[in-house]
């Protein structure tokens, strides 16, 4: 297990790198996800989750961001989506997450 900048119980102590299982692992996500004119509920059983390999994301922020308790839950999701998710996005219409919740698992 690992602490995350937001857990770890000195601010003077940096937060454990981020292991590679987690860059290098392949995530599923369920909720609405829309990408071009296509919008459905991802994670059910009329449509598979989206699915994401971590290897092809730009990890270079996070990382640097990360031991450094320069990410909360908000602004890792938002470098997530924006640096791992489009980032493997390329020659899509990218990707827009208007739901109100949803679940991502790591694989």
């Amino acid at each position: 297990m690992y602490a995350s900048p937001a857990t770890r119980t000195s601010p003077s102590c940096p937060a454990d790198p981020i292991p590679d299982h987690v860059e290098n692992g392949q995530f599923e996500i369920s909720g609405l996800v829309k990408t071009g004119a296509d919008e459905r509920e991802r994670g059910t059983r009329r449509a598979a989750p989206l699915r994401i390999d971590g290897r092809r994301g730009d990890w270079s922020d996070i990382d640097t961001l990360w031991p450094a308790g320069g990410l909360r839950d908000d602004d890792f999701e938002d470098r997530f989506i924006d640096d791992v998710i489009v980032d493997i996005g390329e020659g899509t219409d990218g990707w827009e997450f208007n739901g109100d919740s949803y679940a991502v698992e790591l694989r």
